[in-house]
C-alpha cells in the first residue's frame, strides 16, 4: 500500500507503470485486482491515504 498525504487542490495520478506495455487494454491492467483507496485520516486541510493497485499501474502525486 502506497501511503499518501495530501492538501486541498492537490491531486494524484494514476497511470501505466514504467515499463509497461501501453497497448495494454483496461481489462489487461486491470487483471491482478481494482484499485482501492482507503482514507487514513486527516487533519485541518490534509487527508492522509492509502492506495493499492495492480503492478501494472503507477501512482505518483501530480506536483505542478
Amino acid at each position: 500500500m502506497l501511503v499518501l498525504t495530501r492538501r486541498a487542490d492537490e491531486s494524484i495520478v494514476i497511470m501505466p507503470a514504467d515499463g509497461t506495455d501501453t497497448r495494454m487494454t483496461l481489462a489487461e491492467l486491470f487483471a491482478q485486482g481494482p484499485i482501492q483507496i482507503t482514507l487514513l485520516g486527516g487533519t485541518g486541510r490534509r487527508v492522509k491515504m492509502g492506495i493499492d493497485a495492480p503492478a501494472p499501474l503507477a501512482i505518483r502525486r501530480k506536483d505542478e
